[in-house]
């Protein structure tokens, strides 16, 4: 049963939904282009992530152009009215399913995905450290994860103790990114080994 403060917000994005493009849509694209450029993956002639995770996917803005460029791309959101825009939004791809489910109880295998992107999730977490977990359980063994959260979130302080040294901070002005990876490199020179 999700907790009252989780329902508030699963009401807010069923609502927001309806116009969470005009809204959000550039500042989550800046967010998307911050994290490519840091991570490398979609850079010409690097290999590209086959089976990707977009947890928390909301109208599928960043789906959509994950479904373009990778193989199979599985978006995951907690609102039925986001998950619904999405549907719309991504009806002519035959490489994407959406499903209605929460960051902090993936129903996912461990090791299924390539990529995992999450972004501007963890901080709507009750346990942000616990759902960048699970992310991490559902990562390839040579995957990369690729999270934002809201710098100004109180409740991501443990996320940021355990893998604090691997967060890029003023890469967009509201947010801070970390990249994690299991034995790929990432971005020019570094190779990081996640342990989870």
């Amino acid at each position: 049963m999700a907790s009252a403060r989780k329902r508030t917000l699963i009401m807010l994005y069923d609502v927001v939904s309806r116009f969470y493009d005009k809204l959000y849509g550039e500042e989550q694209l800046r967010k998307f282009r911050a994290a490519s450029r840091l991570s490398g993956l979609f850079r010409p002639g690097c290999h590209r992530p086959n089976v990707v995770l977009d947890a928390g996917c909301g109208v599928g803005l960043i789906t959509e152009l994950l479904c373009s460029c990778c193989g199979y791309v599985v978006g995951l959101d907690f609102s039925r009215g986001m998950i619904r825009r999405a549907v719309e939004r991504l009806k002519r791809f035959r490489n994407v399913d959406l499903i209605l489910g929460d960051v902090e109880a993936l129903p996912f295998r461990p090791r299924s995905f390539d990529l995992v992107l999450s972004l501007t999730v963890l901080q709507n977490c009750l346990s942000p450290l616990r759902a960048l977990k699970g992310l991490l359980r559902c990562l390839a063994r040579r995957g990369v994860v690729i999270v934002s959260y809201f710098k100004r979130a109180r409740n991501v302080s443990r996320v940021e103790k355990t893998y604090g040294g691997l967060v890029v901070r003023d890469v967009d002005p509201s947010d801070n990114l970390l990249v994690l990876a299991k034995g790929v490199s990432v971005g020019r020179e570094r190779m990081i080994e996640v342990a989870h």
